[in-house]
């Protein structure tokens, strides 16, 4: 069945997401940047290291160089799911959602040349009309470039001037500039 988009201020009571099986967040390998790292934290109370899995990093130069190896950082998986992706009443649902990472909000859409596309891959169930979110995906998505950027550059800082350092210590480096950052603001 294929369910089409229906605005959020509509009378019928079904949206797509509702008819969702959560696969993405059981397949995908659900990578982090310091902004997630840092929303997770605050919103969670909780270190990052509770909800942290380090993966080996395939491209030394995005990378982090770290004393525990060349790596990425990624959600740990509960159950081969999102750590976070809860059981209810027969339904999965994320239980982080107002503070949930860019890549699973901006799912299962990117920007290409411009346009907001779906992606070709994508695991819904549902064949979602892209123009009734073009608004706000755009928004998110440029967002989301954004810190992922940032990331980017702060990656390329660390690994420039920080030799052989704990991933604790890179922790903190990220989340003390994600807090400056949102401090100016």
């Amino acid at each position: 069945m294929t369910l089409k988009v229906i605005p959020e201020n509509s009378n019928i009571g079904e949206f797509p997401c509702d008819s969702c099986h959560t696969n993405c967040c059981k397949e995908y390998v659900i990578f982090l940047n310091a902004h997630d790292i840092y929303r997770l934290s605050v919103g969670l109370n909780l270190l990052p290291k509770s909800f942290l899995q380090i993966i080996g990093a395939k491209d030394y130069d995005l990378g982090i160089k770290v004393k525990e190896g060349l790596i990425d950082l990624a959600l740990k998986q509960k159950d081969d799911a999102c750590i976070f992706l809860e059981e209810s009443k027969d339904v999965f649902r994320c239980t982080v959602n107002d503070f949930k990472p860019s890549v699973c909000k901006s799912y299962p859409f990117q920007m290409k040349n411009g346009r907001l596309i779906q992606i070709d891959s994508k695991m819904c169930p549902v064949d979602w009309d892209s123009g009734e979110f073009e608004a706000m995906m755009s928004k998110h998505l440029k967002k989301d470039e954004y810190e992922w950027k940032f990331y980017d550059k702060l990656v390329e800082e660390w690994n420039a001037n920080r030799k052989e350092k704990p991933l604790s210590s890179f922790l903190k480096f990220i989340i003390d500039r994600v807090s400056l950052e949102f401090a100016v603001l």
